[in-house]
């Protein structure tokens, strides 16, 4: 069923667990409300195709961009002759360039709209993959994927709080189904990226054409949206200064622990199946596109799921399948056992993201755009700054025994959802 079926299905039958939700976070006055036009009088109009579309072009553009910085690594650490340990500061600038841009994605909402946010964010990245595709030296290296860890990070926030507001005016669950778009743009991005690695195509050449295609495609599909302006200006409490609740706490811990699994998977599973599975490096990037792939398909079905058994039933489900998924990657580093525990991986934090997001959305103890930010600002910290501590880490032990401290960091989220279960509903 396309997206836009199940759009027209949600708008005229709303979910059963849409009273649950208003119930249980939507009592009387939700702070989620704030996230309107700026002008609240007027009547809010259903979501189009057209919104869709756009939404989906920026989720896609985050999920492409990011893909197409996971293939490079290998070639800037031989290119650069990097050991593990500079490789690992190398990629820390990504993170730090991230918690730069991500707090600046709530005010760039608020002040000159969602739709030039993303824009604006989108293309910068496209830029800055190219610069990084060009590895003219470690120093330039490091600039670039600082810049480029800021406009991905704005990019990340301002696509979740454009897609958490389409949510809301829609009446239903949306956030698996967009975060679908992102997994494809991985799928789409490390696939051709790897055909034409194996074809010869050297990587400059390969990311300046993928960056200005989308750079278009971008654009164009963003083009005759309203620009809407996204969040609640509050004069106690500007940018990214705001006091964080426990609820919000928790759900960007929990966020941050999955994003760094995922985020490890980024930036060392291409590097582990070579040095550890016998996988030739032109090769070694089909590991990450199985896993893209089993998000991407999972994600298409995910609202679905959690509609139907519940956010917590899904969220245990899925880290106890990435628990069992990277042990097994652990104990069995052969290619195809490899490969199918990263395929498995995909399947269970699919939906993961989407569900801990939308949570902090429905929250009644902060304003709706500052939880997110709050909580995509935690989550994708562990998503880029958990591959500089996979580096560090594997340099004085190995990368093995780094995956085994993610295996407990999932035990521990298992502890979390388990722990108070009413704050993800």
């Amino acid at each position: 069923m396309t997206a836009e079926k199940r759009l027209l299905r949600s708008q005229s039958a709303p979910l059963p667990s849409q009273t649950d939700l208003s119930n249980l976070h939507q009592p009387q006055n939700n702070p989620f409300e704030k996230i309107t036009e700026t002008n609240t009088n007027k009547a809010v109009s259903p979501v189009s195709k057209k919104e869709l579309y756009a939404a989906r072009i920026g989720f896609f553009t985050g999920g492409f961009t990011v893909a197409s910085w996971a293939p490079l690594i290998p070639f800037v650490q031989s290119e650069l002759a990097l050991t593990p340990m500079v490789l690992g500061t190398l990629l820390l600038g990504l993170g730090v360039g991230s918690f730069v841009g991500m707090p600046l994605a709530g005010g760039l909402s608020r002040r000159i709209g969602a739709k030039n946010a993303i824009l604006f964010s989108g293309l910068a990245s496209c830029l800055l993959l190219i610069l990084l595709a060009w590895m003219p030296s470690f120093a330039f290296e490091c600039m670039a994927l600082f810049l480029y860890g800021i406009t991905l990070g704005c990019l990340e926030v301002s696509v979740n709080i454009y897609g958490t507001y389409l949510e809301k005016r829609n009446g239903a669950r949306l956030m698996s189904g967009l975060h679908a778009a992102y997994s494809i743009g991985e799928v789409v991005s490390a696939a051709m990226i790897t055909t034409l690695f194996i074809l010869g195509v050297t990587p400059l050449a390969t990311i300046l054409v993928l960056m200005v295609t989308l750079s278009l495609a971008l654009g164009y599909l963003m083009h005759g949206i309203a620009n809407v302006k996204i969040g609640k200006t509050d004069k106690k409490e500007r940018g990214f200064r705001f006091t964080i609740t426990k609820p919000i706490a928790v759900i960007a811990l929990l966020c941050a622990m999955i994003f760094l699994t995922e985020g490890a998977m980024l930036d060392w599973s291409a590097i582990y199946l070579r040095d550890n599975a016998g996988v030739a490096q032109e090769a070694s990037a089909l590991g990450y596109t199985l896993f893209v792939i089993a998000m991407a398909l999972s994600r298409l079905i995910g609202d679905r799921l959690t509609t139907r058994f519940g956010p917590v039933t899904i969220l245990s489900l899925g880290i106890s399948i990435i628990l069992f998924s990277l042990i097994v990657l652990i104990i069995a580093p052969i290619p195809v056992v490899a490969y199918a525990s990263l395929f498995m991986m995909g399947l269970g934090i699919s939906n993961l993201a989407p569900i801990l997001i939308s949570a902090a959305s429905r929250t009644n103890s902060m304003d709706g755009v500052k939880a997110i930010t709050a909580v995509t600002t935690v989550g994708y910290g562990g998503l880029l700054l958990g591959p500089a501590l996979i580096g560090s880490i594997s340099s004085v032990i190995s990368l093995q025994g780094a995956f085994a401290g993610i295996c407990f960091l999932l035990m521990l989220a298992l502890a979390l959802v388990a722990k108070d279960r009413n704050i993800y509903r």
